[in-house]
């Protein structure tokens, strides 16, 4: 029994844009910059050993860090999540999961996000001459062209923010030419401030079932903070307007980036939720799903005592706590935070001491 099975591995694969006409690709979002070529080889010589040392039972460690840190947690992997759904295991590689992320246009900078993703980011720091999109055209002749993808199931596409142009329609209408929609979910993460169009319902509507997830960090001015520099009533309507005009094959969900800043008040986003966002239309639940936000503003880097506080504190989003599963061990980096809040509230013209304020209460522990 292969106790260390990921379907990833052998059905899997993340593009991504890269300069001078290079895509670059891996088995999973977990394994960045696994490879970088001018085409996409399903047979690598990296990627056939990896099979090799699965079909061994063996995850390594500097491939599969992620999971294997959140498994000795004792928390749920990605590689079982996916378990679950993808059913018994498969050796035979084939094409079945495929994530896209080849538009970086963003019209946010989010605390947790950066300039590799946002094009919001690029220009509030200065960057320029930076790869803001591959051409669509271009990357679908030559990067999806020569791939198979009779037996593809799921498509994820992120950003940049999906929705802001036209790169995932082309995406979807390329698809439908190549093989049977019908067979295939569909997944965007989106920021919220966005809606579609009837043109794009029905696009999406040819495929099995599509799950758009909405960014939602928090409400009110934390979540302008954190979401800058989108403003929280105008997503709020556009939340309403998701629930009830979503395509008839999709289902909402939202996705929770757990941080120093907003750890310790997570429930007011689950209290809205529950008040405003739990059901869609059609009767299905609207799901919260939660995940750690990784560098300067780490749940990683709580000091103790607000690691103390956030344990006890009572009827506190209960099943979120068993998500967060590397409080505290990190060495602190309270300062460093501290320090790079003053400079983008500088920069920005916020006070993030005002907005957080219980966060702020322990950075000078």
């Amino acid at each position: 029994m292969n106790s260390r099975y990921c379907p990833r591995i052998y059905h899997g694969l993340v593009l991504s844009s890269d300069t001078n006409n290079a895509v670059k690709y891996a088995p999973c979002c977990l394994m960045q910059d696994f490879t970088s070529e001018s085409f996409v080889n399903f047979y690598h010589d990296d990627l056939v050993n990896l099979r090799e040392l699965n079909q061994q039972n063996i995850l390594p460690e500097t491939l599969c860090q992620v999971c294997i840190s959140q498994e000795k947690a004792g928390a749920q992997s990605m590689r079982q999540g996916l378990l679950i759904t993808h059913g018994k295991p498969t050796f035979e590689p084939s094409v079945q999961y495929l994530d896209i992320n080849i538009d970086y246009a963003c019209n946010l900078a989010c605390v947790t996000c950066g300039p590799e993703s946002s094009t919001t980011w690029r220009n509030e720091l200065g960057i320029k001459n930076i790869l803001i999109r591959s051409k669509i055209d271009q990357f679908l002749e030559t990067k999806l062209e020569p791939l198979d993808l009779s037996e593809l199931k799921e498509i994820k596409i992120w950003g940049g923010e999906p929705f802001l142009t036209n790169t995932h329609m082309q995406l979807l209408e390329y698809v439908t030419r190549r093989t049977d929609a019908s067979k295939i979910k569909l997944m965007y993460n989106t920021n919220g401030t966005r809606l579609i169009d009837d043109y794009t319902k029905k696009l999406i509507e040819k495929f099995k079932f599509c799950r758009i997830s909405f960014s939602i960090d928090a409400v009110n001015e934390q979540f302008e903070y954190l979401r800058y520099p989108a403003k929280w009533k105008e997503v709020e309507n556009n939340l309403m307007w998701w629930k009830n005009n979503l395509p008839q094959n999709a289902m909402l969900s939202m996705t929770v980036t757990a941080s120093i800043l907003n750890v310790l008040e997570l429930n007011s986003v689950f209290d809205w939720q529950q008040k405003n966002f739990s059901k869609s239309i059609f009767g299905d639940d609207i799901e919260i799903n939660v995940h750690q936000a990784w560098g300067t503003y780490s749940v990683e880097y709580m000091p103790e005592k607000m690691v103390t506080y956030f344990q006890n504190m009572q009827n506190y989003c209960q099943p979120w706590l068993q998500k967060l599963d590397f409080l505290g061990n990190a060495s602190h980096e309270v300062d460093k935070v501290a320090q790079q809040l003053r400079i983008l509230d500088q920069r920005r013209k916020l006070n993030s001491e005002k907005v957080f304020p219980k966060m702020y209460a322990f950075l000078n522990y």
